[in-house]
């Protein structure tokens, strides 16, 4: 509340700064909260918090009236009070998590330099908030993902491979919806040069075998890792439920797993073959992230299967 009776933020909206339109003062949120972490202030970091939020409840509300809008905020307050985790929100209360959610990925992507305009938040809507969410629509979903890789195109595209029940619902999903927005993009444009990457997460893992990139990773990279993720995924630092393998931050379960990749292939390879190679990268490993490259036949072919196999989960069950 002390933000938004402040004199600077009453001068920012009369110059029209919190208006969902100005993408610019997108930007501007996102750069003071860097500026925040560069100069170990928390202040700093506190009113670009304060700013975006701001902006976030004047676009769910429609209301750019102060008094009005301090209303709304202990409204919110009161409500997150009274709640628990697990418990499904309303559908503005959903909207709200999930701009906030969005104002996290602006931050990381700050990181490397990326603005708003690089970004894209296609809010797609099997995102409903239940434990077990929607199978994608072509038009809702589907589509929206086709006209984003149509405007991009893109040479290689990520995707989280965890099959559903390893992880986070959504992440299946996902990968059901980009794969049949890249066939509807291959048909189109046939001659397209298109690979795929497929990540794992904290939720699963590749073996050794599984994998054909790997991505060495040195101590220096990992504390990059931990203080993008901490300063950046603020609803993330302490989950409401964490992985059974570690009580704490993801970054830090990331790195584990990164580390226990590494002495794997270190068992592989011999201990030499990292330290003493002749790429001064090599002897700095202390992790390897596994990834998996995939043409568009074996990726169509590793969707289809795992679609193919849950549905007949879901007969069993029946």
């Amino acid at each position: 509340m002390r933000f938004i009776d402040s004199r600077e933020f009453q001068e920012l909206m009369e110059e029209d700064y919190f208006n969902p339109r100005n993408q610019l003062a997108y930007n501007r949120d996102v750069y003071q909260y860097l500026d925040g972490i560069s100069a170990h202030s928390r202040s700093m970091k506190n009113e670009a918090e304060a700013r975006r939020l701001l902006r976030i409840l004047i676009t769910i509300f429609e209301e750019n009236n102060i008094p009005n809008l301090k209303d709304r905020i202990r409204e919110l307050m009161n409500y997150f009070q009274t709640q628990y985790p697990g418990k499904k929100d309303l559908p503005y209360i959903q909207q709200l998590k999930g701009m906030i959610r969005e104002w996290e990925e602006d931050l990381i992507w700050a990181y490397f330099g990326f603005n708003s305009s690089s970004v894209h938040h296609l809010r797609l809507g099997f995102y409903t908030g239940d434990v077990f969410t929607e199978i994608p629509r072509k038009e809702r979903d589907i589509q929206p993902i086709y006209e984003l890789i149509k405007q991009i195109r893109p040479t290689i595209i990520t995707v989280a491979l965890d099959p559903e029940g390893s992880g986070p619902d959504t992440h299946y999903k996902v990968l059901q919806a980009i794969t049949e927005a890249v066939k509807l993009y291959v048909k189109e444009f046939p001659d397209a040069k298109l690979r795929i990457w497929g990540y794992r997460n904290v939720w699963y893992r590749f073996h050794p075998s599984e994998a054909n990139i790997f991505v060495p990773v040195s101590l220096n990279s990992m504390a990059i890792m931990e203080n993008a993720f901490l300063n950046c995924y603020g609803s993330q630092r302490d989950a409401s439920f964490p992985s059974y393998e570690l009580d704490g931050p993801f970054s830090r379960l990331a790195q584990k797993i990164m580390a226990e990749q590494y002495l794997t292939l270190k068992t592989c390879l011999g201990r030499q073959y990292f330290y003493e190679n002749e790429h001064p990268r090599l002897r700095a490993t202390h992790g390897l992230n596994f990834l998996r490259e995939m043409s568009l036949k074996e990726f169509f072919r590793h969707s289809e299967t795992l679609k193919a196999y849950m549905e007949a989960q879901v007969k069993l069950e029946d």
